[in-house]
């Protein structure tokens, strides 16, 4: 656990990956995972999220966020692409930003009410984050999961 701390700088891209079994259809799970607008409501760090444009579908397009840190915020905005067939969101930040943040959530049927969630996270920030090495472990996929789990289980 140390090492990951004294590895993990600003300018060092951090990258995540998880998956877990979820106890709802992959169908289910990805309608609520791809409200994005959501997001702030079952991941603590997340304080806001506002909806810039929206997908012909409907879908957000780009949401802008703001990511709660231990002295003060920080602001950024994601681009989402959707795979309704394929149960698969990916989203990244624009490339002039510079915050790099991108990633990917699959949700494959396992039966008609499971799933298997992969989560991929890649993130670089501007500034240390201290959460990121202390509370999450140095790895932020696992916190998101978790966190998105204990939301479908009070929704379901």
């Amino acid at each position: 656990m140390a090492t990951t701390a004294l590895a993990y700088t600003a300018a060092t891209p951090l990258s995540s990956e998880v998956s877990t079994t979820l106890g709802v259809a992959a169908g289910s799970a990805y309608e609520v995972f791809a409200d994005a607008s959501e997001i702030p409501r079952w991941l603590p760090l997340v304080q806001a999220a506002r909806v810039l444009s929206l997908h012909p579908d409907g879908r957000p397009d780009r949401v802008a966020f703001t990511r709660r840190l231990e002295r003060g915020s920080l602001g950024y905005t994601l681009e989402y692409r959707y795979e309704p067939a394929a149960y698969t969101i990916s989203w990244a930040t624009p490339s002039s930003s510079n915050v790099v943040l991108q990633g990917e959530a699959r949700f494959v049927p396992l039966s008609t009410r499971a799933c298997l969630m992969t989560y991929k996270l890649v993130l670089e920030l501007p500034i240390v984050d201290e959460m990121i090495t202390t509370e999450l472990d140095g790895h932020p996929a696992s916190h998101v999961v978790a966190q998105f789990r204990e939301h479908l289980r009070r929704l379901c």
